[in-house]
């Protein structure tokens, strides 16, 4: 242990390096070491500049004793002057205070004494002028004694004055002692506080000793194990050498094989590319053959629609329509529902006129509807188609109608969905405008009236259409 103290160190204070000494012991003589000013004044002061810090400390001895100096010579002066045994007797024995009550009491009662002696003189003046030579001694001895009156007033009224200023002095040195005595509790916890840090320090540079030594042993161990795994990196690195060397070489040989490969792909490529190209130009051709086949279906479809309502046509009796009246009977509801979802088919009506040599027309039926109507309601409207009597006839043309969905339940009091349409062409066979909310061209008949079983029976529905015989459309033809 002795020997671990005294291994060479660095003072904290002087910053020397010192060799042969404990730390406690240079502590000790260190003259850089803060020590406490002796005279308390709250100073920590180097020990080797501690003598001139003493000459220039405000609690010096000589200075705090200044006022008490020349108070005690003022009343010396005083104890001078009176030269009396008894005086000196009752200030060594008493306070200050009590002399002064004391003295101020015998001066009122020689001045009381006084007052009655020169009354009492003054009194016997006319006894005898013998006794005249007696009254001037008296008189002088009376003047004599009240100057010295008024110089012990005076005298006590400066000792009042010394006795104020020595009062003054002493609570200023109470308080200067109350300050000390804090500076010097605070002191005294500094110096805890100090030598509880200083043990502190000294525990954590013991540890930090220790925490090198380990530390220095680790760092020793860490080299040599670094050193070994140097040695096993290294070994290592050769034999990864020579197969790295291996692998170049068959690197070298398959990117010789690769650059082979690589000619070979780019004609494959070219060819791929070929192929690619006039499979795009056979996908275009099969897409437009597959649209040009849709577009076939829909047509046969509608070809093969048409030749079933020619059939029926051909087949139906001539009392169905009458100028200006038709009653459609639609068969194979279902079927023909069906395939107007799939292809949008149309459903045409057998062909009447609106009255007597006047308009050709029939009905168009869109089961499925058209456009944002689609699987909600079924599209009604009059087409207008070139007829035989065209050139007779007014053009554009005005034809309003009702559209009935007839009841086949009730035939006493039949309940049916009727609606108004009008039709106005420039021509026969124009197309038909598009289908508005707001226009009378087209009826909407919604697909939950339209497959209500007392309009749906037995898989077919009858519309009626009824053109108005007016006047305007009577007028239209000159026959």
């Amino acid at each position: 242990m002795m020997d671990r103290h005294k291994n060479p160190f660095t003072c904290y204070f002087c910053h020397k390096k010192i060799e042969n000494d404990t730390e406690m012991g240079h502590t000790s003589v260190c003259g850089n070491v803060l020590i406490p000013c002796p005279n308390k004044c709250g100073s920590y002061i180097p020990r080797m500049e501690m003598p001139n810090h003493k000459k220039e400390c405000l609690n010096r001895p000589g200075r705090s004793m200044t006022r008490l100096t020349t108070t005690t010579d003022t009343i010396e002066t005083y104890d001078d002057a009176l030269n009396t045994a008894s005086l000196d007797r009752r200030f060594n024995n008493t306070s200050t205070r009590d002399v002064l009550e004391r003295l101020q009491r015998d001066f009122q009662k020689l001045s009381t004494r006084l007052a009655n002696y020169e009354l009492s003189s003054s009194s016997n003046s006319s006894i005898d002028s013998r006794n005249n030579q007696d009254l001037d001694r008296i008189k002088y001895q009376n003047q004599m004694l009240l100057e010295w009156k008024k110089a012990v007033d005076y005298k006590l009224e400066t000792l009042q004055q010394a006795m104020t200023s020595l009062d003054k002095a002493r609570s200023e040195s109470e308080y200067h002692w109350l300050s000390l005595q804090q500076k010097l509790s605070l002191l005294d916890k500094f110096r805890m506080d100090l030598d509880i840090a200083m043990d502190t320090f000294l525990k954590e540079q013991n540890y930090n000793r220790q925490a090198n030594l380990e530390f220095a042993k680790n760092l020793d161990e860490f080299k040599d194990l670094f050193d070994q795994e140097n040695a096993s990196v290294n070994a290592l690195w050769n034999e990864q050498k020579d197969i790295i060397d291996d692998i170049r070489k068959d690197v070298d040989g398959l990117k010789q094989v690769m650059d082979e490969q690589k000619a070979k792909n780019v004609s494959v490529i070219f060819d791929i590319k070929t192929i690619s190209q006039i499979a795009s130009e056979t996908a275009e051709k099969l897409e437009i053959q597959d649209r040009e086949f849709a577009k076939f279906r829909q047509q046969f479809d509608q070809l093969k629609l048409d030749l079933e309502i020619l059939e029926n046509l051909a087949s139906a009796d001539a009392r169905t329509s009458t100028p200006g009246h038709l009653v459609w009977r639609i068969t194979d509801f279902e079927a023909k529902m069906s395939k107007s979802k799939s292809s949008n088919s149309v459903l045409k009506s057998p062909i009447f006129y609106t009255h007597d040599f006047g308009y050709k027309v029939r009905i168009l039926a869109y089961l499925n509807g058209l456009k944002k109507w689609k699987d909600r309601y079924a599209l009604v409207s009059i087409h207008v188609l070139k007829g035989d009597f065209d050139a007779l006839l007014k053009w554009p043309c005005h034809i309003e109608g009702t559209v009935s969905l007839r009841d086949q339940e009730n035939s006493e009091n039949p309940k049916n969905f009727a609606k108004h349409i009008v039709a106005k062409r420039q021509t026969g066979d124009e197309e038909n405008e598009e289908p508005q909310e707001s226009s009378f061209s087209y009826i909407f008949i919604p697909h939950g009236t339209l497959t209500k079983s007392q309009y749906l029976k037995n898989n077919e529905v009858f519309l009626e259409i009824r053109i108005e015989q007016n006047r305007r459309l009577l007028t239209e033809t000159t026959l």
